[in-house]
C-alpha cells in the first residue's frame, strides 16, 4: 500500500499506471478492512482521466457487496457507458465493458424485484458470453420462478 501511495504522490507517473495504482491501493485497503478508504481509492482514479469500466465495476461491487443495489446499479450502468479504448496502453478487462456489468445488473434488479429488467440484463450478458454458466443458471432460475407464481401475478 505504501509503495502504491508513494507512486501516486510523485505525480509523475504514466496515467494508466496511476489509475492501476488506485485499483491496487483499493485492493490493499479492502484486505486491511479499511473499506471506506478503499472506495475513496477507487474514486481517486477519476482524478487522472475519464472513468474506466474496470474501476466502475469495482465501485459497483463495493455497493453490491453491501446490498446497496441502487448505488451498484448506477456504477454498473456507468461501466456500460465507458468507451473501451485498447490503444491507451493500459490493461483492459474486456468483461468489464459488457458481460460483467450486465450480469451484475441482472442480479441487482432481481434483488430489487424488477424481474423484467433482470431478465433483460441476463439476456444482454448472454450477447457477450452465450455459454456463461451464470447466464444459464439465471435462465433456469427465471423459468422456475415463473412456474411458481400463482396465476394472475406479474
Amino acid at each position: 500500500l505504501s509503495v502504491f501511495e508513494g507512486f501516486l504522490h510523485q505525480e509523475e507517473g504514466w496515467v494508466e499506471n496511476q489509475i492501476e495504482a488506485c485499483a491496487f491501493c483499493a485492493q490493499c485497503l479492502y484486505a486491511l478492512g479499511r473499506e471506506e478508504e478503499a472506495l475513496r481509492a477507487l474514486l481517486r482514479s477519476f482524478v487522472y482521466d475519464q472513468p474506466r469500466a474496470e474501476l466502475c465495476c469495482e465501485i459497483g461491487r463495493h455497493f453490491f457487496d453491501r446490498k446497496r443495489d441502487q448505488q451498484a446499479v448506477y456504477w454498473y450502468q456507468q461501466a456500460l457507458a465507458c468507451p473501451r479504448v485498447d490503444t491507451r496502453g493500459g490493461f483492459v478487462s474486456p468483461d468489464a465493458y459488457g458481460y460483467l456489468p450486465c450480469i451484475q445488473l441482472c442480479v441487482c434488479y432481481s434483488r430489487m424485484g424488477q424481474w423484467e429488467l433482470s431478465v433483460a440484463y441476463n439476456e444482454r450478458a448472454a450477447q457477450f458470453k452465450p455459454d456463461a454458466p451464470a447466464v444459464a443458471y439465471n435462465r433456469a432460475y427465471f423459468a422456475a420462478t415463473a412456474q411458481e407464481k400463482p396465476e394472475g401475478e406479474p
